[in-house]
């Protein structure tokens, strides 16, 4: 009789299934480990004496992932069933360490003691290390390297090191140098590497700022309450056991803080000691690589719950100490993660996503930014545009008004806003019936997808810039003294608005009105979690036929803003006002094509009071969003290998 285990699991990642497959190799279980379908499979014989101690380890050992859902376990009556297994090429990954090289980082007696490069097939910062396809050692920056003769027998004997293309330990790895004033030293074994740690931890206690080049990229790391910075500083809490006395977290967000993703969230700060160096909502994090887990450990003997970083440039900032290593390494960029009870989607970011391999089959290289789909025989690969040496295609596809440096005999244009609603009927397989959407980035834009392809129904007012005051104060009548008040109640700001070299956005021009230091979606989306009254004020949306007006919606901050409305309520009002307008036009939508799902995309809906407030107009509708590619910029990629 077979015993099957499922995992409910809706990423194509891999780390998973090779984690079990790993695990039970060194049980010496007989065990299929297969991933198809939105799960991972685990077949054994229900005979299998060691089958009881595996499971029991699996469960205190497997890596808790986002992309995880719920299991089940059934017997099968007769000889093991054989599952079909989507293909899935050996992917670099960018995730935490697993448990178990967790372990071995901690364990005086291990070869890899307070070794931040510890990692293996099923986890860690391979991508940094990663130049190009396929992924083997040679391809990394760690080619020059040769592994010792210990790692050298791993490669063969250890399940979950087995060909693991940057194998390393202390005898054959990265040394370290720490520059503190005029002083360098090195780590290159347990004792240094532990010392250099004790050192960082120690300068941040004494109100030391301290630059780490980590596996994920240049971290600046300081005490908040000891260094005064206008950076934009992260949470780093550091104490799994104490990250809700520091933020107000539902369970959901503390799981996906400790899973092996590690995802950024943005949080409401708990303690009100600690507003004034945070604000009341923060960006927060749990350590994530190597160097801030063993930095965190040391702060944690100091008795740290929490400190402050800031992601540095190469050429960004000075700092008391430094911490650095010679190979090359590319970051990606940190992945946001939204979180609303049982609804989670990704903001924007890379790491812990990509790359990203998808079974569906596709005769096009679609390119975006500075990533691209790439077909091959068995699926797409979604990816930096530089690893891939070369690709055939059919035809290449591209963004309206993006320029990328490929080019083919067939190149298609495509719109952003159709692509991004296309990829989530594709993560959710209904591309074959009828849906509306709203794609939100700058203005909501809404489609109609007749079963066949979206198209746009409800294009906005076009917002131009450069002729703002004159649009504003020819609106309506009366709208020429409304431009006339305000100039004279906020000239700084009416000459940042109306004057050159001008604004970029509606929402930099929003952030403007409501006197927000930073202009931009972001700083309004922060200062609108402050709120904390009932509701906010009706702010205008639309000129006729339900078409979003900027004009008219900036006319009205303007209006409330002479009436005395602060930063706070307007900001909040913003996103509650387009919560209703959108929920509105939606259900119109729905309800005159008789679709069938509603579709919300763009990084706009990041926004806790927006995406809460579209929530409570549209009842108990189910809303379709990305699970596995961010809502905005790369789910294009995804998309138009649809349209």
């Amino acid at each position: 009789m077979a015993f099957v285990f499922e995992i409910e699991y809706t990423a194509p990642h891999t780390y998973i299934k090779e984690f079990a497959r790993a695990l039970a190799e060194t049980k010496e279980v007989d065990l299929q480990a297969v991933q198809s379908g939105g799960r991972v499979t685990l077949i054994a014989s229900e005979a299998d004496p060691r089958l009881a101690s595996y499971l029991e380890e699996l469960g205190a050992q497997l890596p808790a992932s986002l992309f995880m859902g719920g299991s089940s376990h059934r017997l099968v009556e007769g000889v093991l069933p054989v599952v079909k297994e989507d293909g899935h090429p050996r992917l670099p990954h960018a995730v935490a360490p697993c448990p178990r090289c967790m372990k071995e980082m901690f364990d005086p007696a291990s070869r890899r003691y307070y070794y931040p490069f510890t990692g293996c097939n099923c986890c860690g910062a391979h991508y940094p290390f990663f130049e190009r396809y396929p992924m083997k050692r040679e391809h990394t920056s760690l080619r020059f390297f040769t592994p010792c003769d210990t790692c050298a027998k791993e490669l063969d004997t250890n399940p979950f090191r087995r060909d693991f293309p940057l194998i390393s330990c202390h005898e054959c790895g990265i040394p370290v140098r720490m520059r503190e004033e005029s002083s360098v030293r090195y780590a290159n074994d347990p004792g240094s590497f532990k010392g250099m740690f004790e050192r960082a931890a120690a300068a941040i206690a004494e109100g030391r700022t301290v630059r780490v080049k980590s596996l994920f990229g240049d971290r600046l790391f300081y005490d908040a309450a000891r260094v005064r910075r206008r950076g934009r500083r992260v949470m780093l809490a550091l104490d799994a056991s104490k990250m809700e006395h520091l933020c107000a977290l539902i369970e959901e967000e503390v799981h996906a803080l400790l899973s092996i993703e590690r995802p950024m969230i943005r949080a409401a700060v708990a303690d009100p000691d600690l507003f004034g160096l945070y604000g009341r909502v923060t960006p927060l994090k749990y350590p994530d690589e190597g160097f801030s887990i063993l930095l965190a450990k040391e702060l944690l003997n100091l008795g740290y719950a929490h400190i402050a970083y800031e992601e540095l440039s190469f050429e960004e900032g000075d700092a008391d100490l430094h911490i650095d290593f010679d190979p090359d390494i590319e970051p990606q960029r940190e992945t946001l993660l939204f979180i609303n009870k049982s609804v989670k989607f990704f903001v924007e970011g890379e790491r812990g996503l990509f790359p990203l391999r998808f079974g569906r089959r596709s005769d096009r290289i679609v390119a975006a930014g500075e990533m691209a789909a790439v077909p091959d025989a068995e699926g797409l690969t979604i990816d930096r545009m530089e690893k891939f040496d070369r690709a055939e295609a059919s035809a290449l596809y591209l963004p309206e008004g993006e320029e990328v440096p490929l080019r083919h005999s067939r190149t298609v244009r495509f719109s952003r806003e159709a692509a991004s609603m296309m990829s989530v009927l594709l993560e959710h397989s209904v591309e074959r019936e009828r849906a509306v959407g709203v794609c939100f980035t700058e203005e909501p834009l809404f489609l109609y997808h007749d079963a066949r392809k979206p198209i746009v129904v409800t294009p906005p007012v076009a917002f131009d810039a450069s002729g703002l005051r004159e649009a504003i104060a020819t609106l309506r009548e009366g709208s020429d003294r409304l431009v006339e008040n305000f100039e004279a109640a906020f000239p700084h700001v009416a000459e940042r608005l109306f004057g050159a070299p001008g604004i970029g956005s509606l929402f930099e021009a929003a952030a403007l009105v409501a006197e927000l230091e930073e202009p931009s979606l972001e700083a309004l989306g922060r200062e609108a979690m402050n709120f904390s009254a009932k509701g906010g004020v009706q702010i205008d949306m639309k000129s006729g036929k339900n078409r979003f007006d900027p004009y008219a919606f900036l006319a009205s901050l303007m209006s409330y803003r002479l009436a005395g409305a602060d930063s706070v309520l307007l900001s909040y009002s913003i996103f509650e006002s387009f919560g209703d307008y959108i929920g509105e036009v939606l259900t119109d939508l729905r309800r005159r094509t008789k679709s069938e799902h509603i579709v919300l995309c763009g990084r706009a809906f990041g926004n806790p009071s927006l995406f809460s407030r579209i929530r409570k107009n549209l009842g108990r509708e189910t809303l379709l969003m990305n699970r596995v590619v961010p809502i905005d910029g790369e789910n294009q990629l995804l998309g138009a290998t649809g349209l």
